[in-house]
């Protein structure tokens, strides 16, 4: 702590967190140390989660870490920028990741002190120990090895109370690399003293970080669990270099059900960066070109197809796209409330030829012009070489959003956050998927009626095309660490359809058999990751070896089956065929499932 005259800092700024436990100014400017009383002071209150979190309600570590960020950077920010030679006095009752985040946030470049709770005095200010012993610092281990393979490290911090080892490695992902433990000789609420014992431990943090960037270049995740005081998290984040280490996951402690305590997945700090786009080559780019001007040609054809219906002024769907009237008892209820082609937005839009960089891939401007990026257009073509193939995948996206835009109400602004609503957005997106399939079978009739003559295979081609487009959209270049439980029923569901069709192939199915497939979304989930929650949506880590009793379940006519894992169904495999976005090795592993399933 500052005590002399040369070395106080011009002014302070009384920094408040109250998360947790409401402090008021007049506490704060008691507490502050006797040297800093007569120096002038800002304060400033950073309370950002409770608008986000009702009672009861789970945390959205998201939502408060934005809030956070928007209110350092409106009122902290500009205050350190105004007086670079004030100190931060840090006043905190806050969650460990948020305030681990607060801290990265100030980094080291302006000196910051704590004012502690004290845990047994309920009072703000440092108080010497009642045992009479200085918190030490057990001896660290850092390892002497490197390694340069891919995995996570493990960084263990208890300063207010033990950390177990084994319930952390229970929620690590393998590869672990390293694994290093930070503590004190008698971890308690109360154990510092002074400030210089908190900036040893966040000294011996910053070293582990400096050890594991250089001997462990390749880790991918910090994973910190830190069972610390408030204010000892602030300085520990603090140290985290934006340019010299890993990303850290940070975790909540919590307790699962009253079974076993564990910690939760909260905040990841220092996140990868969005990669610099790799230059696409001039073949690249003319291709992208090239499948622009195909589309707005196919959409000369899909123009022609809405002139048809609007000549026959009662034409309903699906109708309008099924001549056989055989094909027409499976589309009933809510199918039938879905709009023929000429009733959607489609016929006021158009292609835009001549943009090339769209932040979304793809979009409806206000303009009423699809627009596709390049880069989408480019992994796109990495996944559906075959130019026809590529042409058919355009034109169902297309299709898609027409209905969604269309009947089901998903404009601009009702599609905000609709991600909210996993299950209704999966009925939607399932029959805009199937609409959109049987324009493309009623398009193609038009030029090439063979293509269509056995209508269980037709359509695995187009399911085949559908599930590469949308990994077209989930491929940022990233590897894919988790994913949406919606996004993941979705590729469940069509490629569950494809191995049903599989069968309708062997046996020859008509039209009318395979239609009656089309119409019912089979019901189909997967268990055994552990759910996360982000952005109030529900995510699967991509796993394998952290999985409870993995099981998929289908519903199918009226059944229940249940597949566990056995010699012919490893769903250690269907995860990572799913982490490395792979339809082959998904439809491999569901292939067993699905012969016992419907047989």
């Amino acid at each position: 702590m500052h005590t002399s005259e040369d070395t106080l800092p011009r002014g302070l700024i009384l920094l408040a967190q109250p998360e947790l436990l409401n402090i008021n100014p007049t506490e704060m400017t008691d507490a502050r140390p006797e040297a800093y009383r007569d120096i002038p002071y800002r304060i400033v209150e950073l309370n950002h989660a409770e608008s986000f979190r009702p009672p009861g309600a789970p945390r959205n570590w998201s939502a408060e870490q934005r809030a956070l960020d928007e209110q350092f950077h409106a009122s902290v920010k500009p205050l350190r920028e105004k007086h670079p030679d004030y100190s931060i006095l840090y006043f905190g009752s806050s969650s460990i990741p948020l305030t681990l985040y607060l801290g990265y946030l100030l980094e080291t470049w302006q000196r910051t002190e704590v004012v502690p709770r004290h845990h047994d005095a309920r009072s703000w200010g440092w108080r010497s120990s009642p045992e009479g012993r200085p918190a030490r610092l057990l001896p660290v281990t850092l390892p002497d090895f490197k390694d340069h393979s891919p995995g996570e490290a493990i960084i263990r911090i208890s300063t207010s109370h033990q950390v177990d080892q084994y319930i952390t490695r229970q929620v690590v992902p393998e590869p672990v690399l390293v694994e290093v433990d930070i503590a004190l000789e008698h971890p308690s609420e109360d154990a510092f003293t002074s400030m210089e014992e908190m900036f040893e431990v966040a000294k011996a943090f910053r070293q582990t970080l400096d050890c594991i960037g250089d001997r462990f270049p390749r880790v991918q995740r910090v994973h910190l669990f830190a069972s610390v005081q408030t204010g000892m998290a602030l300085l520990l984040g603090a140290q985290i270099s934006k340019t010299m280490h890993p990303a850290v996951q940070t975790y909540q402690y919590t307790r699962s059900s009253g079974v076993e305590p564990f910690h939760a997945p909260a905040l990841l700090i220092n996140g990868p960066r969005s990669p610099e786009p790799i230059a696409l080559n001039d073949e690249e780019v003319n291709l992208a070109a090239r499948d622009r001007v195909n589309l707005a040609q196919d959409f000369d054809r899909m123009r022609g197809q809405i002139r048809r219906e609007e000549k026959d002024q009662e034409v309903e769907w699906p109708g309008s796209v099924l001549a056989e009237p055989a094909g027409l008892a499976a589309f009933s209820g809510m199918w039938r409330k879905l709009p023929p082609l000429c009733k959607t937005p489609l016929k006021q839009t158009r292609i835009d030829v001549a943009t090339t960089s769209v932040e979304d891939s793809f979009r409806l401007n206000p303009a009423n012009e699809w627009q596709i990026d390049d880069r989408w257009l480019a992994r796109l073509a990495q996944r559906l070489p075959e130019e026809d193939r590529r042409r058919r995948a355009l034109r169902m996206l297309v299709l898609h959003e027409a209905v969604h835009r269309g009947q089901q109400g998903l404009t601009r602004t009702l599609s905000k956050g609709i991600g909210r609503f996993p299950k209704v957005l999966e009925e939607a997106d399932y029959h805009a998927d199937v609409w959109g399939m049987l324009y493309e079978r009623s398009l193609t009739e038009l030029v090439s009626p063979d293509e269509i003559d056995r209508p269980a295979r037709f359509f695995q081609a187009l399911i085949r095309i559908a599930t590469e487009t949308m990994w077209a959209f989930d491929d940022d270049g990233q590897p894919l660490r988790m994913i949406q439980v919606r996004r993941l029923n979705r590729y469940l569901i069509w490629y569950w359809q494809y191995l049903l069709l599989e069968a309708a192939v062997l046996r020859d199915a008509g039209l009318t058999e395979v239609l009656a497939l089309l119409a019912q979304r089979p019901i189909i989930e997967l268990a055994g990751p552990t759910p996360l929650s982000q952005d109030e949506r529900v995510y699967y880590p991509l796993d394998a070896s952290r999985m409870m009793t993995p099981e998929l379940c289908v519903y199918h006519q009226g059944r229940l089956h249940r597949h566990g894992v056995r010699i012919d169904f490893s769903l250690a495999e269907l995860i990572e065929g799913v982490r490395e976005r792979n339809g082959d090795a998904i439809l491999d592993v569901l292939r067993a499932a699905a012969e016992q399933t419907a047989r």
